[in-house]
């Protein structure tokens, strides 16, 4: 029997059941796979069956989730929060249940919150676990599940692995049969008070002179971004069409501040009050983007210069450090040794960075760090943070465009100050989006035809190195992507890990 039909006959939701009677048969391939649950968790468009995120994976993860705890962990409490995408709030209600149901204590956020605060209340309110249902900057279909550990850092290879197993084991069925009538009972709501706590960590009196224009892209971040900065002086202004939280986009259909069209409404609206900067975090605010007013029009910064900006500044003594990817631009390496700071590189993800950043504060001390960064707009400023906090990355990016104010400088003269001094790096980025449930296979079969055939030149000109970090002895746990170097080049192919998406990094070097 296939999946669609076990579905069909065995879930006891007369609604679910009529959704399934009613499924286009175009729609009968989401049955063919299951979902897998991987290091960046999981996430998938919204729609039903196994290969998709809906009530019935998501019951299938908490329930997993739940055998695991009970098998490793005195602790049950599991912090719980949600985004303002469709079905976020559902889907927490729904993992939450499953979670009561199988004896495991919840701290469940009562409304939308972001992903930084999700990770600050699992630390700070003694939980083993935090659980975000979000799909962070995707397009309105998607969503997916991250989990934290006790210290607030993605969960680690070994504990995804068990995850996992036990995941796959599960019956998506059974575990949402088991909670239909089910209804809370010992949750604990929290809310509004860790909200507060979270962003009252840093206060200045310091007056400010900045404008600011500062959009939540639909999401999550308005209000703790609103009270951090206001705690330090700082006020900003916000495009009406993006204030109110709606997991529909309707602003901006792929709401990631990497993207330039994710400025178009703060634009018109900095345009008219004449803001100096402009600032985004996307759905679940753990993400940055900047763009500033350079005398004629606002320009957006990429990842990796912000990140030179955050890592220039805070880079203030010797001997301090920065924690980044083998595919953020390698003028970090440059600045880091301009600045005699020491620079640490990872595979890709925050799971990865906050994993070395966390190695590195334990053996260095925290009063070493500086920066931890992913050319993907994602930061940790604070020394006690461990995933990517898009909150606190505005602060810090206000304070440094603030003080350059008091100079008659802005950001962009900052960062011409750097290519002066360190030198300049061309960024090139392009991304192969993959179609259909095996579009995961068709990705991976390319990139491996590429490693077996090689690339000897690019653009006339010469491959001197190809290093393979899926078989090559580089240090790092195994990958499956690719870099070729050449004379004052370098690129790199590397897979996504959360969609069936091929990104290629194009590097060219520039003198100072």
């Amino acid at each position: 029997m296939n999946k669609y039909n076990y579905w069909l006959n065995n879930i006891k939701d007369d609604t679910l059941k009529e959704k399934l009677k009613n499924l286009p048969k175009e729609k009968l391939v989401n049955f063919d796979k299951s979902l897998s649950f991987g290091t960046s968790g999981m996430r998938g468009t919204m729609e039903l069956g196994s290969f998709n995120i809906n009530e019935l994976t998501v019951c299938k993860l908490a329930k997993a989730v739940a055998i695991y705890i009970s098998k490793n962990h005195s602790n049950k409490n599991v912090v719980v929060c949600f985004d303002t995408r469709l079905n976020s709030k559902q889907y927490s209600r729904l993992f939450s249940r499953v979670l009561e149901k199988n004896g495991i204590n919840v701290l469940l956020f009562k409304d939308y919150a972001p992903t930084p605060l999700c990770v600050y209340a699992t630390v700070n309110l003694n939980a083993v676990m935090g659980v975000m249902i979000t799909a962070s900057h995707n397009a309105k279909e998607y969503n997916g599940i991250k989990l934290y550990d006790n210290r607030g850092l993605s969960i680690n290879r070994n504990m995804q692995i068990e995850i996992s197993d036990i995941f796959d084991n599960v019956d998506e069925v059974d575990a949402y049969n088991e909670i239909i009538n089910y209804k809370l009972k010992n949750t604990k709501y929290i809310g509004k008070e860790i909200q507060d706590s979270f962003s009252d960590r840093l206060k200045s009196n310091k007056i400010r002179n900045l404008k600011i224009t500062y959009t939540p892209l639909h999401g999550t971040g308005y209000y703790a971004v609103k009270r951090l900065l206001n705690n330090n002086g700082f006020t900003f202004i916000t495009p009406s069409s993006q204030k109110k939280p709606d997991g529909e986009f309707p602003t901006c259909p792929y709401p990631n501040p990497e993207f330039d069209e994710a400025f178009n409404e703060s634009i018109t609206l900095a345009k008219k009050r004449k803001s100096d900067i402009i600032i985004a975090t996307d759905p679940d605010a753990d993400r940055l983007g900047v763009a500033v007013f350079d005398g004629s029009k606002y320009t957006r910064l990429s990842g990796d210069e912000v990140g030179y900006i955050l890592a220039y500044t805070a880079l203030n003594k010797k001997d301090k450090f920065v924690t980044t990817t083998v595919v953020t631009s390698p003028l970090i390496d440059k600045i880091c040794e301009f600045k005699q700071a020491h620079l640490f590189k990872t595979l890709t993800g925050f799971v990865n960075i906050g994993a070395k950043t966390f190695e590195c504060n334990h053996e260095f001390g925290i009063d070493k760090f500086a920066l931890a960064y992913e050319e993907s707009c994602g930061y940790i400023v604070r020394n006690d943070t461990y995933d990517k906090d898009g909150i606190f990355a505005c602060l810090k990016i206000c304070e440094i465009a603030d003080n350059l104010k008091s100079q008659n400088k802005t950001l962009i003269d900052l960062l011409n100050e750097i290519y002066d001094k360190i030198g300049y790096v061309c960024l090139l980025r392009d991304n192969k989006i993959f179609q259909g449930n095996n579009a995961g296979d068709v990705m991976s079969n390319k990139i491996n035809t590429i490693r077996t055939q090689g690339i000897k030149s690019i653009a006339g000109y010469d491959i001197i190195k190809t290093i393979d970090y899926l078989n090559d002895d580089t240090g790092l746990e195994k990958q499956n992507f690719l870099e070729f170097k050449g004379e004052n080049f370098s690129f790199i192919l590397r897979p996504s890990g959360t969609e069936p998406k091929l990104k290629t990094y194009l590097f060219v070097f520039g003198e100072k």
